[in-house]
């Protein structure tokens, strides 16, 4: 073999090795987060549609939890569920993998008492602000179809009452 037919053979050896070694890094990524999603007991798949107030797959939204979460919205990824006591935001499968609900926010599990304030955000959006357990307030912009619906199932789990279309929250996400 010649010496550029040899350099060749070498560098397509160190390709694939390189290759290789990124699928494999993605996979113990993903695995990571698949472990990590059953120890936060976070779903994997849309919940059972028995007992919802409201379920809408297919949203938009987005949160102001970090500068990262404001700059990244989920466009169409996110399915929202009210059940009896808490409003419960997701990214279907296979966007809830690898971490990046985590990262962008799109993750949200909210008791129905500890949502502050609803918003018109007006173009089918509503702002919902809420507290968390460490007393930290966030909000979440969602764009659903059913925005009535969506409201009404909220108060009927106990969420403060619809503040007047037009607030600070109105596009931004953050008062």
């Amino acid at each position: 073999m010649t010496p550029p037919l040899r350099r060749r053979a070498r560098l397509r050896t160190v390709l694939l090795s390189l290759a290789a070694a990124g699928v494999i890094a993605a996979a113990l990524v993903a695995a990571g987060s698949v472990a990590y999603r059953l120890h936060q007991g976070k779903p994997f798949l849309e919940p059972p549609r028995d007992g919802l107030l409201f379920f809408e797959r297919g949203v938009s939204g987005r949160s102001d939890r970090s500068a990262l979460a404001r700059l990244v919205g989920a466009r169409g990824l996110l399915w929202v569920a009210v059940s009896g006591a808490e409003l419960h935001v997701s990214p279907r499968f296979p966007f809830n993998l690898m971490f990046a609900p985590e990262a962008f926010g799109w993750d949200h599990r909210v008791p129905g008492r500890t949502i502050l304030e609803i918003r018109d955000a007006g173009a089918g959006r509503v702002s919902i602000r809420y507290r968390h357990r460490t007393g930290d307030e966030e909000w979440l912009v969602l764009e659903v179809a059913e925005v009535g619906t969506l409201r009404a199932a909220l108060r009927a789990i106990g969420a403060a009452a619809p503040s007047a279309p037009g607030g600070a929250a109105r596009g931004t996400g953050r008062n």
